[in-house]
């Protein structure tokens, strides 16, 4: 079974939540290009994400659950003021959340619990040793 088999059946979608605080979260940013930014924004209390994926051995992919069009276009300005000459070539955002993040943010799970989404990624963890 390949690993994005494996880390389906282990339900991870099934893991969403909820900032009960304004929080600065890191992301990655994909331009048309070979290559990949990052940067941080501090996203709106009550916004909604959902787990969909290993990013490295302490860190999880995930996706707001609504379009967050608000959301995007400050990312977007962001892009804009650091690198003006990429904004054409911006291509998306990959938010993520590492161990420690999904340990001690202020979250409420909508559905899944915050146990479940660390014993996953111990899972997977272990699958890759």
């Amino acid at each position: 079974m390949s690993m994005n088999n494996y880390i389906e059946s282990l339900n991870i979608g099934e893991n969403v939540f909820r900032l009960e605080d304004d929080t600065t979260l890191e992301y990655l940013v994909h331009f048309a290009a070979p290559f990949t930014g990052d940067d941080s924004i501090v996203v709106p209390k009550g916004t909604c994400f959902a787990l969909h994926g290993l990013m490295r051995d302490d860190a999880f992919y995930m996706h707001p659950v609504e379009e967050e069009t608000m959301l995007l276009n400050r990312i977007k300005a962001q892009v804009q003021e650091k690198d003006p000459k990429l904004v054409g070539r911006f291509a998306g955002v990959s938010f993520f959340i590492t161990e420690e993040q999904l340990k001690t943010l202020p979250v409420t799970f909508t559905s899944g619990s915050r146990e479940r989404a660390l014993e996953i990624l111990r899972l997977i963890i272990k699958r890759q040793e």
